[in-house]
């Protein structure tokens, strides 16, 4: 998650860029393999209107020119906070490097779980990287915390992760709330499939991976299904 509030994360151009900057696959095959796949939408795969498709790969040109187009051609620096256990310590490196390659020189802050979350709570990180899980199987659940921010005061009600990162998109935020009351399925899943993409356009998050569900089952097991 990028804060809004950091001038140089506000550009649009650099969102773009950063989403552009990593390299999703070697992530996936090289630090989580078999535990955590690609996955870039806010709604997992398993959510009715999901998208399964990987539209960002690394591409260092692109994501140059796209920093070059909001004024910072030499980057910018940044800090990245980070829960310091593994995985997530070996894929915040991982990071760090990908982005100094298009010129963003990050530090990385590394500390406890609820530290991280404490700290993104209060609005007082510039990146960070945190796991999100979905609060009841409705794609609602996502769209609202990736999405919806009407009252950016710290009095609001809604403390969703957009509000977190001082995101106010008021299209989507509308969109989300739209969404929740269409009655209609195939128009809900329509819905929610413009506002993946919509996010992945101009939003501030860079969805990375998914989690990926083990089980162990014996020889003659079949049929089963986590």
């Amino acid at each position: 998650a990028m804060n809004q509030a950091v001038p140089e994360l506000s550009k649009p151009q650099v969102r773009q860029a950063i989403k552009w900057a990593i390299d999703y696959d070697a992530i996936a095959k090289n630090i989580t393999p078999n535990t955590w796949k690609v996955a870039q939408a806010f709604l997992p795969s398993g959510l009715p209107g999901a998208l399964t498709d990987e539209p960002f790969h690394k591409d260092v040109a692109k994501a140059r020119a796209l920093l070059a187009e909001a004024g910072l051609p030499n980057g910018f620096p940044v800090t990245l906070d980070y829960n310091s256990a593994p995985p997530y310590s070996d894929i915040a490196q991982k990071l760090q490097a990908d982005l100094a390659d298009i010129g963003i020189k990050v530090s990385l802050i590394g500390g406890e779980n609820k530290q991280v979350v404490t700290k993104s709570r209060a609005r007082q990180h510039q990146l960070v990287m945190k796991v999100w899980g979905t609060d009841y199987f409705d794609p609602n659940s996502n769209a609202q915390t990736f999405c919806e921010d009407p009252d950016d005061g710290d009095g609001t009600k809604l403390k969703s992760m957009a509000w977190q990162s001082h995101y106010q998109d008021k299209e989507l935020t509308d969109m989300a709330d739209q969404a929740a009351k269409e009655l209609d399925g195939a128009k809900r899943i329509a819905m929610y499939q413009k506002m993946q993409r919509l996010s992945q356009e101009r939003g501030p998050f860079v969805f990375m991976l998914q989690q990926v569900e083990t089980a162990v089952m014996g020889k003659g097991v079949s049929g089963f299904t986590i």
